[in-house]
């Protein structure tokens, strides 16, 4: 059971994680430590869309993953409230900055 509940944290934790990317990187920008990680988006437009591309592949694995049979709710709703997140994230990026 304890090995479970575990488990069942560390993948909310990633997944969540995983969401925030870009909100740290505004973060580390207001604070000032980020211009550097800033310039890097703008120089190299590959490193920005591949980070989407991942934030998209986790969202098809937690979609996968809360798809099968058996899940518990409080499972079900964290992924979903994951991929809803995450999914209004990229869509804002890509209508703010394009691909």
């Amino acid at each position: 059971m304890r090995k479970e509940w575990l488990l069942s944290f560390g993948a909310v934790a990633l997944a969540f994680l995983g969401s925030q990317h870009h909100n740290l990187m505004m973060v580390l920008f207001a604070l000032g430590v980020g211009s550097a990680g800033m310039n890097l988006m703008t120089e190299m437009p590959l490193v920005r869309f591949l980070m989407l591309a991942v934030s998209l592949v986790m969202v098809a694995a937690i979609a996968y993953r809360i798809s099968k049979p058996g899940r518990p709710f409080a499972v079900r709703f964290t992924g979903s409230l994951s991929i809803l997140l995450t999914l209004a994230i990229v869509g804002w990026s890509v209508l703010r900055f394009g691909l």
